[in-house]
């Protein structure tokens, strides 16, 4: 057994010379002179500190990750364990896993990471007792772990500490990481620049006047400032009313649904009296709402999106006061990734109600009491709902994660996604594109594609063209669309 055990450690140690070259590198060593278990072999999470729930049960063993809707992937680590936070509950937990302090005592370090690409899903290097991190880096929306390489040499000496960061709930919220090592040399590994984000933005900290003259629009346009902060706060969707008037969804709850009871999220009406450009007058319509993402006014009400529900809040002589309180129309709107649910509420020309629906989030739609198998599953697409009668369908599937829906003078619907190409021509019961996941019609032949003419940057993978912002246009992830018919 010992011969054996032996001669696991030796593949083990041939793998990692493999991954990084020459220099191998070693494991920190704490107080006592022992590796410490940073490459998290032991199979526990000791030498490890855990908040929240994103890193209960870890570290995972295995090199498959559980990646529904994406496919089989493999995360392959170092070794038998390492973190990913997906693994265990998905993507909706959050939390931090502190490793204990160790000495930077060599110039160089690197370690595996995967997972999500957002900047609160990260592996984090910080001085002992600091807060502000020195190094970081993300996922690439991908499971399988790069190694990246850490410059230690302006902290040589030093005790540092390394942070994992899961504190994003939505599509790709989680986090994969593993093999914390020390080099002696640099490792033979790409290079790449800390993902931390910079101090300064261009146009940041500006007020909602200056940022208003601050915007570039296409000629004989200009932009005036209607309203903003302190007025107005966390805007996430709006609808204009037969008189004129602006109402508008403030999200304080998003990106995580509070407890029942609790929402925060609320709708207030702006009204512009002397036709001047800028509100007159505020009023609230309604308040204590949860994850609020759609809003229509019509009909004798006020229509919200709010997963799991699709609400009406009734005012039938519109004197901006509820008469009862919200009726749930639909519920069964899931919300996995809470910037994925039903959104962008618009008005057809056939009076439907019509409203857009992410790929990462799995809904199933009905009336309260419906059972599961006579619901109706989207995960991606445009939805529609007759205020009338009561019905409620998928108008088309496919896409990635719209916010935007538009009608032409001819009555042709057409919306904006993210990721994937950005616009298409949506025709009932069409199939699209999808960013992940398999259509629910398996007899799909060929999907439809887009129409645009052109893609925004995309980068090395489909997802990477998120954070960019250079000559090609910067990123993609579109978030409204208008068809302007002035």
């Amino acid at each position: 057994m010992r011969n054996l055990a032996g001669l696991w450690l030796v593949m083990i140690g041939l793998a990692v010379s493999r991954a990084l070259g020459a220099d191998a590198g070693a494991l920190p060593t704490g107080v006592d002179g022992k590796p410490l278990n940073l490459d998290l072999e032991s199979g526990t999470l000791k030498d490890w500190k855990v908040e929240g729930k994103a890193f209960e049960n870890q570290p995972f063993r295995g090199e498959i990750a559980n990646s529904p809707g994406r496919g089989e992937k493999h995360a392959r680590p170092q070794g038998n364990f390492w973190i990913g936070t997906y693994e265990r509950f998905g993507d909706a937990p959050q939390g931090t896993l502190t490793s204990v302090p160790f000495r930077a005592s060599q110039p160089w370090a690197s370690f595996l990471v995967g997972g999500g690409q957002h900047p609160q899903t990260r592996v984090e290097l910080l001085e002992r007792g600091q807060t502000k991190a020195f190094f970081a880096a993300s996922g690439r929306d991908d499971e399988t772990m790069r190694r990246v390489k850490v410059d230690l040499r302006p902290v040589a000496g030093k005790e540092i500490v390394i942070r994992i960061v899961d504190g994003e709930s939505g599509g790709w919220g989680h986090i994969n990481f593993d093999d914390f090592r020390l080099h002696a040399e640099a490792p033979d590994v790409p290079a790449e620049p800390s993902q931390l984000l910079p101090d300064e933005y261009r146009f940041s900290g500006l007020k909602p006047e200056e940022a208003a003259r601050e915007m570039t629009v296409p000629e004989g346009f200009r932009v005036t400032l209607f309203a903003g902060e302190p007025d107005v706060h966390q805007p996430i969707a709006q609808a204009i009313d037969d008189r004129g008037r602006l109402w508008i969804a403030e999200a304080f709850n998003y990106p995580r649904r509070a407890a029942e009871g609790e929402g925060r999220d609320r709708i207030v009406i702006f009204e512009d009296r002397d036709g001047d450009g800028r509100f007159d007058t505020r009023k609230t319509f309604a308040e204590k709402l949860n994850l609020v993402s759609g809003l229509e006014v019509g009909f004798g009400g006020v229509w919200v999106g709010a997963a799991p529900y699709l609400l009406f809040i009734p005012d039938k002589n519109g004197d901006d006061v509820p008469d009862d309180k919200p009726q749930v129309l639909l519920d069964g709107w899931h919300y996995e990734d809470t910037h994925e649910t039903l959104n962008s509420f618009i008005w057809g020309p056939d009076g439907w109600l019509y409203g857009c629906h992410g790929v990462f989030t799995h809904s199933r739609v009905g009336k309260p009491g419906t059972p599961d198998a006579e619901r109706t599953p989207i995960n991606a697409g445009v939805w529609r709902y007759h205020p009338v009668r009561q019905k409620f369908e998928v108008f088309a599937h496919g896409t990635s994660n719209p916010w935007g829906l538009d009608f032409n003078e001819h009555g042709q619907a057409f919306i904006t996604a993210c990721v994937i190409p950005h616009l298409y021509h949506m025709i009932p019961m069409a199939r699209y594109e999808r960013q992940a996941g398999e259509h629910f019609n398996p007899y799909t032949f060929d999907d439809v594609k887009t129409i645009a003419d052109h893609r925004h940057y995309q980068g090395d993978n489909p997802h990477r063209g998120n954070d960019r912002s250079d000559s090609a246009g910067g990123g993609h992830a579109h978030a409204g669309a208008m068809i302007y018919l002035g």
